[in-house]
């Protein structure tokens, strides 16, 4: 005869409570309490009735307890709750993204933030494509075609992994469309801002603005690269030099050298978005609008100029702040120092409050502070009329995007005069 093991018996008081159902006496009163199939207890408040409490402690044992699905789950060991196995996809997912830039790794955990917050009870390989619309509709109905995409893409990535281990059969999120822009939108050109509104601009704007408008006109380099320039990254020469193209090096000036034609030594910068590319590094000259630029943000800080001295704050574009919690990060070196968001913003609160492009019902569509760059870029390969000398300025690794952000700046094509007569 085989021995067949079984749950110890019940006790009489408890014979006619349903599964995971008990009772005791606890300090002079008769507590109800919930064990679940692991033996952990969770007892019910006082005040529940025992009528409430049975029928609740039903509905839940037949969705969870011995149920078909709950059944299902545990034949599977690969078909598991999202929770339990998230901090192995995560850290599959951060190895990935190993060297990529700040903000896109700002972007990335914001994103997995809310993965995991919506479908951290989910069963693996219970997730459908319904489930992918549903985390879409609520995070980014309102978002742009190219935002969408790019969130449809992260979702792609995050279950790849789980298909590479084998919670997923396979890929729900690569049934999802990838939408197109529509005609209308692409025909759709960005409003470019123009020099003399830039102008206006920086005749209002705070000393700390100003200083980032005219390094960022100076060197068409955008708002994340402008926050992070630093009085370290100018190299100086001893007296002012002139350079020669032709030899790419710095020389001597003669006595009728124009003053503009005058450098007073390099700044470096490294643009963050495409770091690994040898385009991302360049040494543009200083010249004396740049110098002077450099001068009034030391005078800002009550300091006089002084070469190979370094400032008591380290970032060219600063802010001294009455309150140094407000804008202040973690990954911060120094209390005045700038997000590039906060910029971004005040020199739209700027832009607004001077009637700038008002006629624009939406204030996404105005031109922001990124427009600077695409103005700089424009306005120096005027200068320069080399476009490989404006691309390497802007550290653009081809000429296709070069010649993208020149697009949209001469809506009047300039003519020579002529005369007819009859």
């Amino acid at each position: 005869m085989d021995l067949v093991i079984v749950g110890r018996k019940r006790k009489i008081e408890n014979t006619d409570l349903p599964l995971g159902l008990y009772s005791r006496p606890l300090r002079g009163k008769i507590r109800y309490f919930y064990r679940n199939a692991k033996g952990k207890d969770t007892y019910f408040p006082i005040e529940y009735k025992l009528s409430d409490i049975r029928a609740s402690v039903v509905e839940f044992n037949e969705k969870n307890r011995n149920s078909a699905e709950s059944l299902k789950h545990r034949s599977d060991k690969y078909n598991v709750s999202i929770y339990k196995i998230w901090s192995k996809i995560k850290e599959n997912l951060d190895e990935e993204n190993e060297g990529k830039s700040k903000n896109t790794l700002e972007t990335f955990e914001r994103d997995c933030s809310r993965f995991i917050e919506f479908f951290a009870n989910y069963y693996t390989k219970d997730i459908t494509l319904e489930d992918v619309n549903e985390y879409l509709n609520e995070y980014h109905a309102d978002a742009s075609v190219n935002v969408r995409n790019r969130k449809i893409h992260f979702l792609r990535t995050v279950f790849a992994e789980f298909t590479d281990l084998s919670y997923m059969e396979r890929n729900c999120a690569n049934d999802k469309k990838i939408k197109k822009k529509s005609k209308k939108a692409k025909l759709k050109a960005p409003v470019r801002i123009s020099k003399y509104a830039l102008i206006m601009m920086a005749d209002e704007a705070e000393p700390f603005l100003r200083t980032a408008i005219m390094l960022s006109l100076q060197t068409c380099h955008a708002v994340n690269e402008v926050v992070n320039l630093k009085y370290s990254d100018c190299h100086y020469f001893s007296s002012p030099k002139v350079y020669c193209t032709e030899t790419e090096t710095y020389l001597e000036p003669s006595e009728d050298t124009p003053q503009e034609l005058l450098v007073h030594g390099m700044m470096w910068i490294s643009r963050e978005k495409n770091q690994h590319t040898a385009a991302s590094r360049v040494e543009i000259p200083i010249t004396d609008e740049m110098m002077a630029t450099i001068k009034v943000s030391v005078q800002d800080l009550g300091e006089a100029f002084v070469k190979g001295k370094e400032p008591s704050c380290p970032y060219i574009v600063h802010r001294q702040k009455r309150y140094h919690k407000v804008n202040y990060s973690d990954d911060f070196n120094h209390p005045w120092q700038l997000k590039p968001s906060y910029l971004s913003k005040e020199f739209s609160k700027l832009r607004d409050s001077l009637q700038l492009y008002s006629d624009i019902e939406d204030r996404r569509d105005r031109p922001g502070f990124h427009g600077i760059r695409s103005l700089a870029i424009y306005l120096h390969d005027k200068q320069a009329r080399d476009e490989e000398i404006t691309m390497n300025r802007a550290a653009h690794s081809d000429l296709g995007m070069t010649q993208r952000y020149k697009e949209g700046h001469e809506k009047f094509k300039r003519v020579p005069p002529s005369t007819i007569t009859l």
